[in-house]
């Protein structure tokens, strides 16, 4: 299903300063979209079908306000905005009415929802009006339900469950349903009633995210609440992890502390990675999940060669630095090149780290005068091994890609990367070199570890397109390459990648007749 892409790019800037505003909190609230850009409310009376049509028409739908993508919707879980969001399905034999029904489901207008729904279902009852009011959808694969639950109206998702009978668990697009659009608006009491009237918890959407991944995400607490007294899996585990991972990566505290109250298990590592959530919440720098998930009983050292402690030592994290030493963290352990922490900390001059490293660190043989001054001293007498140490990792890297030894050159990355773990940098390029050695997946992988670890980069989408383009999934590289251009709508080489990705999906044979000629009309207009 494709985009409908000459909109999404032609309000790509208003998306970016809506996105600021939302994130940042920019004291200028940016004007809502309008939808279409440059165009007029539609206006046009809600008809049913030819078929159906009386004599007179007392269906009559005075104009309303334009369709806006919702404030609050998961631009990430919805690729932007939904493909298609709020035109009528190609499929709709009567396009002017499937517009206006949904129009008032999405303005919560129940008067003329009802109005439409006598309309399209005269002489059906039971199961075939229902099928007949489930068949509405827009270009994206919203239905009534969907545009209900993202307008936030209640009567109107009542009365169209209750009354019309349609299903609370029927897809839309990405195999998302209504509860998970109520979600994207924050809207508790919709949450509530989608549940109590029967939504799956434990349903996937089509990347494996059950509704705790996406609330855990989104980060709101009474609806984690709500889901988990529901009977949610607390450890589902898709390719970002399980729930507790989200809500420690992005520093969730109230949301990491009911997963946990609900058995959520805190020694799972990342998918193909050593990190725990005690890393991730250290790599987020959040001590406040750190000290719940140490209260809750987290392996205080992790399970892979770079520790905790190591992580805050290198990311100069200092009080997250005393909670693990405070908590028992081995002090002594070293990493590849023999360094303990005390000495990380010193080569950088971090007095404070030092102090409270101290106590807990053996002392070192070559460290003559055994005192906070007398480390720091030595750190500053010596060579910077450290640093000499990543440069030479980082030159091999650089040296190995440039010869066309991309295998090799991973490996460089991947040493280099135990030096500096925090360096998304780094795990950029090494996504580069998969890609270029011809790995998409782990291609991708990085990619997407790259954007949980540095969300709103537009490099990480750049990287996250080009190895689904490998992977030939032009649909999504599309979405990738989007978010890039949105968040940084200058940058060539991303504006790029999204036109080749726009033709491959061309020629794929995936669109259809109107998409082939919003491309046409698209070139030149990304800025």
């Amino acid at each position: 299903m494709l985009m409908n892409i000459s909109w999404i790019l032609e309000t790509t800037k208003h998306l970016a300063s809506l996105e600021c505003w939302l994130r940042f909190g920019n004291s200028q609230k940016p004007a809502r979209l309008p939808f279409p850009p440059s165009s007029s409310p539609p206006s046009f009376p809600i008809q049913p079908p030819a078929k159906t049509l009386a004599t007179s028409n007392p269906v009559a739908m005075a104009p309303r306000p334009p369709l806006h993508p919702p404030q609050a919707f998961d631009l990430d879980r919805f690729n932007d905005i939904p493909p298609g969001f709020g035109e009528p399905s190609p499929l709709s034999s009567n396009p002017a009415f499937d517009k206006a029904f949904l129009m008032a489901a999405f303005s919560g207008d129940l008067r003329r929802v009802k109005q439409a729904a006598r309309a399209l279902g005269r002489g059906a009852e039971g199961r075939r009006l229902a099928e007949k009011m489930g068949s509405v959808m827009d270009g994206s694969g919203m239905r009534l339900i969907h545009l209900a639950a993202l307008g936030g109206s209640l009567p109107v998702c009542r009365y169209l469950l209750e009354d019309l009978g349609l299903d609370v668990n029927v897809e839309g697009p990405f195999g998302g349903t209504a509860i998970e659009a109520a979600m994207a608006r924050q809207n508790v009491e919709l949450v509530r009633y989608f549940l109590d009237r029967g939504a799956d918890t434990g349903k996937l959407d089509t990347e494996g995210r059950t509704l705790l991944h996406f609330a855990s995400k989104v980060g709101n607490y009474e609806i984690v609440k709500l889901l988990l007294l529901k009977g949610a899996h607390v450890n589902a585990i898709n390719l970002g992890g399980t729930p507790l991972h989200l809500a420690a990566s992005s520093g969730l505290d109230d949301i990491v502390k009911i997963l946990l109250e609900h058995g959520a298990d805190h020694n799972i590592a990342l998918s193909g990675t050593d990190y725990t959530a005690l890393v991730l919440a250290t790599i987020a720098r959040s001590t406040k999940c750190v000290k719940l998930l140490l209260e809750a009983g987290a392996d205080v050292d992790g399970i892979g060669k770079e520790t905790p402690l190591m992580i805050a030592a290198t990311a100069g994290s200092t009080d997250i630095l005393k909670c693990l030493v405070l908590a028992g963290a081995d002090a002594n352990v070293t990493n590849t090149y023999g360094f303990t922490p005390i000495q990380i900390v010193a080569l950088s001059g971090r007095r404070e780290d030092v102090e409270i490293l101290f106590p807990f660190t053996s002392r070192l043989s070559n460290v003559r005068d055994w005192s906070v001054d007398g480390v720091i001293r030595h750190a500053i007498s010596v060579p910077p091994a450290k640093e000499a140490m990543l440069a030479s990792a980082k030159s091999k890297a650089h040296k190995a890609f440039k010869n066309g030894n991309y295998l090799v050159a991973t490996k460089n990355y991947d040493e280099a990367m135990r030096l500096d773990p925090g360096n998304v940098t780094l795990l950029s390029n090494r996504s580069l070199c998969w890609l270029r050695f011809g790995n998409a997946r782990k291609a991708l992988d990085d990619a997407q570890l790259c954007k949980m670890m540095r969300p709103g980069w537009p490099k990480a989408c750049y990287r996250e397109g080009t190895a689904l383009m490998l992977l030939k999934d032009y649909e999504k590289a599309c979405g990738a390459f989007l978010e890039g251009v949105k968040l940084e709508p200058w940058n060539a080489e991303i504006e790029e990648g999204l036109r080749e990705a726009l033709e491959s999906l061309k020629t794929s044979g995936s669109c259809t007749r109107k998409d082939l000629l919003d491309q046409h009309q698209l070139v030149g207009t990304v800025n």
